[in-house]
């Protein structure tokens, strides 16, 4: 009879345990920081201009895009369009690449 208590203490065990809800960790979240900002941030220290005080980033970031260059609507993607214009495009280089290999005229 002890060994029926027993299994019945450890279901009850259990059950108590599939009723706990774990606590969620408390985290900070911090605000991210806009293209514009780092921008702004790179062009008023001269201290970001070298990493690890050897390399010179000067000429890459002399040559970086604005955010305004790269900046483009939110438009959203259709996978079967997208991989269909792909598509296209790849053929037609390719076909365009065997042209010239067999010396014929590419259009």
């Amino acid at each position: 009879s002890s060994g029926i208590n027993a299994e019945y203490g450890e279901e009850l065990a259990e059950e108590d345990l599939s009723f706990q809800v774990a606590e969620a960790p408390n985290v900070q979240v911090n605000r991210v920081v806009t293209i514009r900002e780092l921008d702004q941030e790179l062009h008023r220290h001269s201290a970001l201009m070298t990493l690890d005080n050897k390399t010179d980033l000067k000429i890459l970031t002399r040559f970086l895009n604005t955010e305004e260059t790269v900046k483009e609507d939110d438009k959203p993607w259709y996978w079967d369009r997208l991989f269909t214009e792909v598509a296209s495009e790849l053929n037609s280089e390719w076909e365009s690449m065997r042209e010239l290999e067999n010396g014929e005229i590419v259009r």
